[in-house]
């Protein structure tokens, strides 16, 4: 008897070595496919996955401002920013400097390798938000104001506004130039 108890014990302890070892190395996948899946993160994902959780974000902006909102939708090159006040702001995301979701709310380390399943590019959007003749401000780089006004045209790498005010003047500014686009109504 004293033989096959000590059997048992040897089995028990074995089969305690094999846990503990297949939960130690369960832990260490865990913990680099977290990693990895960091490594493989997107901005865009990143962006998605606030935008699903509904949560309140501050956007830091190429301009200098910050946004402060929820993120309603992502595209191939911009999201839409919802502002608490009722405004929207497309913001591409080369004119985007960083996203903090609101105190008290955070997303995972394995933030989003993913991509938008919506492929529209900011142009495209302002293109066809020009037949519609929306009123726009556009912030100017270097700290000017902003340019404000009627969205007119949308061409190959220039965009139309007739400003705001008494001389109704037009101001054509570079495509390429224009990374924020807030939606006055």
């Amino acid at each position: 008897m004293d033989d096959v108890d000590a059997l048992v014990a040897d089995l028990a302890r074995w089969a305690g070595d094999d846990r503990a070892t297949t939960a130690a190395t369960s832990r260490v996948r865990e913990r680099w496919l977290r990693q990895q899946a960091t490594e493989d993160a997107r901005f865009a994902g990143v962006l998605l996955d606030l935008s699903e959780r509904g949560m309140g974000v501050a956007v830091g902006a190429v301009s200098g401002r910050t946004l402060r909102g929820r993120i309603a939708a992502v595209a191939g090159d911009f999201c839409l920013v919802r502002h608490d006040g009722g405004q929207a702001t497309l913001l591409g995301f080369d004119a985007m400097v960083s996203v903090r979701p609101d105190p008290g709310h955070r997303v995972g380390d394995a933030a989003a390798d993913r991509s938008p399943a919506m492929t529209a590019l900011l142009v495209d959007v302002l293109a066809g938000l020009a037949a519609e003749r929306p009123r726009v401000r556009l912030p100017v780089a270097g700290g000017a104001e902003p340019v404000v006004g009627e969205l007119r045209a949308v061409g190959a790498d220039v965009v139309t506004v007739r400003l705001d005010g008494e001389s109704a003047a037009t101001v054509y500014l570079r495509l390429a130039a224009v990374g924020e686009v807030t939606l006055l109504g």
